[in-house]
């Protein structure tokens, strides 16, 4: 059931509005005065106010602007009763257009027709709930993204780890009289491109490169398994004149 707060100082007008609306299906709640309406607008959270422009204090225009300006009831749907705005003077313009700059969301002039009034809060009411659909649609896209945001960012930690750990495995440049220098970088993050090398005998340096199909983690944890296995071979049993044999070999 929808929450309508009705805020005016004219007693009998509250009343009618009130029978009206309740007659409707609506929970119905009154304030006399813009203090009153402002507060019981902070207790009751409603989903639509009814205030007349023309009040002793405070008028309709200072109520509309401390209700909009309060995030929790910024989107309650706001009319202003009005003897004003009527025809189409420049004078009604300049009010009404006051009225909507105050943050009011619709206008229902004076003598108040009681079918206009439905008609108005039921549009109103439409309004608002879309509003509140579309909130709720917005926090649920802010959750999902912050959670989004956040499995991304472990997994692009796991991936620099990963990163790192395949440049662990690469050899340490050679310095002295044969000197070495290598420049590794994947087009990925991770790739399946790896190399090596290592004396074979006494001046005969030895130097290969791996090229795995595919780039990413796959591709990356097939090339640190080649080279482990290349790795853990004895040197006496490779034929270096023939080293697709060595490949072959693990394949089987």
């Amino acid at each position: 059931m929808f929450k309508i707060l009705i805020v005016d100082d004219d007693h009998t007008l509250r009343l009618l509005l009130k029978r009206t609306l309740q007659n409707q299906g609506y929970d119905v709640i009154l304030a006399s005065n813009g203090e009153e309406g402002i507060a019981q607008a902070q207790l009751h959270r409603p989903a639509l106010i009814i205030c007349d422009w023309m009040m002793s204090e405070m008028d309709g225009l200072e109520v509309c602007r401390r209700i909009k300006a309060d995030p929790e009831l910024s989107t309650t749907f706001f009319i202003l009763l009005t003897a004003k705005g009527k025809g189409i003077e420049k004078e009604a313009v300049e009010e009404r257009v006051e009225g909507l700059d105050a943050g009011a969301d619709e206008f229902v002039s004076k003598p108040v027709e009681m079918e206009e009034v439905k008609a108005r809060v039921r549009a109103g009411l439409r309004l608002y709930e879309l509003n509140q659909k579309l909130q709720t649609v917005n926090q649920d896209f802010q959750i999902q993204k912050q959670a989004l945001e956040k499995a991304n960012h472990k997994l692009q930690a796991e991936l620099d780890e990963a990163a790192a750990y395949v440049r662990s495995l690469l050899p340490v440049p050679l310095k002295g009289t044969v000197s070495t220098e290598a420049v590794f970088l994947p087009s990925a993050r991770l790739g399946g491109d790896c190399f090596d090398f290592y004396w074979l005998y006494d001046g005969i340096l030895g130097i290969y490169l791996l090229d795995i199909s595919g780039h990413g983690v796959g591709a990356a944890l097939l090339s640190v398994a080649v080279l482990n296995f290349l790795r853990s071979q004895p040197i006496s049993e490779v034929n270096f004149l023939h080293p697709n044999l060595r490949l072959k070999k693990s394949d089987d």
